[in-house]
């Protein structure tokens, strides 16, 4: 569940966790986090602190590493 400020509440469900945990996951959760931030930079900030508030560590050691990995992974399936 996520509070008025998009942070994730402790009582998060298994599908939740699950979600964001895969890598496409995370990625369609970036892109929905898009629509709220002027930057891609902050979207993908935003997606990182919702992902380690749930796993307890970050997914990617940077943006730029975000970036090479999304970029990768769109490639991918063209």
């Amino acid at each position: 569940m996520m509070t008025m400020d998009g942070m994730m509440t402790s009582n998060v469900s298994a599908a939740d966790k699950d979600f964001i945990g895969t890598t496409e996951g995370f990625f369609e959760r970036y892109v929905r986090n898009l629509a709220y931030y002027d930057r891609c930079e902050e979207a993908y900030e935003r997606t990182e602190a919702q992902y380690s508030a749930l796993m307890g560590k970050p997914k990617y050691t940077s943006y730029g590493s975000f970036r090479a990995a999304y970029s990768r992974f769109y490639s991918k399936k063209r």
